[in-house]
């Protein structure tokens, strides 16, 4: 294989390790949000329920209410603390940012710094990102269905991760 089809093999690379972090990063801020969302919700329901509770017990009224009340308040409040919404949120948040910071290593790789380089420097470099990519997708966790979908559909649809100056070039 010559010179100038490694060369180009390093760059196709690089481009798949760009376009995989881009649906990646998204992937992964979806997912953020989706919890987030959970997080408020549960949140929200389980203050209500347990103010009710209260109000009931403090009223005497139906023991039958202010109980199942209670039951529903404290089922609410172990889904909180079993399904950690908001640990997830912060996790998916963390991951989609070092995804992101890959896709731009990447990015500058290609359109800089390559430039400067001689062909091991190149595969040593493009060994590095594909490391960085293959770490981070062991230790991120899995993006939700609704985060997938949303993200690609922004992605291939909308249209709407592309920065100005790229959309220009083209």
């Amino acid at each position: 294989m010559s010179e100038d089809e490694i060369l180009e093999n390093i760059k196709k690379e690089v481009e798949k390790i760009k376009e995989d972090s881009n649906y990646s990063a998204k992937g992964h801020f979806e997912s953020a949000e989706y919890w987030r969302k959970w997080n408020y919700a549960l949140m929200s329901v389980s203050i209500v329920s347990v103010c009710a509770s209260l109000v009931f017990v403090y009223h005497d009224l139906d023991k039958f209410w202010s109980g199942l009340i209670a039951i529903s308040s404290g089922f609410i409040t172990m889904l909180l603390i079993f399904l950690n919404p908001q640990e997830k949120h912060f996790s998916h948040y963390r991951s989609g940012n070092q995804f992101l910071s890959l896709r731009n290593k990447a990015s500058i790789f290609l359109e800089v710094e390559s430039k400067n380089m001689n062909l091991e420097q190149q595969i040593e470099s493009l060994k590095k990102l594909d490391s960085k990519k293959n770490k981070l997708n062991n230790t991120s966790l899995p993006i939700s269905k609704y985060g997938y979908k949303s993200a690609k559909r922004q992605i291939e649809v909308d249209k709407n991760t592309q920065y100005q100056v790229d959309k220009e070039q083209k």
